[in-house]
């Protein structure tokens, strides 16, 4: 919700801050939810990954001595191998569907709506799905669907289209959007297999995302 709501209604400095004040009222928190520190150390965590704070917050000698153990079980986490996929499922990945159901029903509704062309259908069974930290899979598949399509110049415009209609609707991040495209580069020899022209149609998805300001800047990792 707070990646959704960042930075058109939150900034950095309001999640820094808000933190701060949780830290100084957790001895509270705490008598009343004994797990308070645990969930406070995801939630630091997960704010890290999802670039609602910078790594260098954890770092702040203030920040450190209010968050004290909670600040040190965060860096911890953050510290750990393939720690960014383990923490973008610290909640779970959506609504209570195991993952691999999760992206078959992410490749129905792309492929459906290839075909119908129906974003607003499109809409609500991503909304459904619920899995807000899980849309760079959605990017991720949108775009190989497209690739893999019999007609890949129309369908990578219409799966663009689409990837903007969710964004102006506040259910792509820009985050998320970016973390999809960064998959899409890493896997970009493998794409490049099936489609040789795989690497001119992801520099289309990057140049109408920035056109349709779903993203302001985009460097390929």
């Amino acid at each position: 919700m707070f990646a959704r709501r960042y930075p058109t209604l939150i900034t950095t400095d309001d999640v820094g801050k808000g933190f701060e004040r949780l830290f100084e009222n957790l001895a509270e928190y705490h008598l009343d939810c004994p797990s308070a520190p645990s969930y406070l150390t995801s939630f630091l965590s997960r704010a890290v990954v999802d670039e609602l704070l910078p790594p260098s917050f954890l770092t702040d000698p203030l920040v450190q001595s209010l968050g004290g153990y909670v600040v040190q079980d965060a860096i911890r986490a953050l510290s750990r191998e393939h720690s960014s996929v383990r923490l973008e499922k610290v909640w779970g990945p959506g609504d209570g569907r195991p993952v691999a159901e999760l992206k078959v029903a992410m490749d129905q509704l792309l492929k459906e709506y290839l075909l119908s062309r129906e974003l607003d259908e499109a809409l609500q069974c991503v909304s459904e799905i619920n899995a807000p930290h899980f849309h760079h899979e959605l990017v991720k598949r949108g775009v190989k669907i497209a690739l893999d399509s019999t007609t890949p110049p129309t369908d990578v415009d219409a799966m663009a289209h689409l990837f903007k209609f969710l964004n102006i609707n506040d259910v792509l991040s820009k985050v998320q959007l970016k973390k999809g495209f960064d998959r899409c580069y890493s896997l970009l020899a493998d794409f490049s297999l099936d489609n040789p022209n795989a690497p001119a149609y992801m520099t289309a998805f990057v140049e109408k995302a920035i056109g349709d300001k779903c993203l302001d800047e985009y460097t390929a990792p």
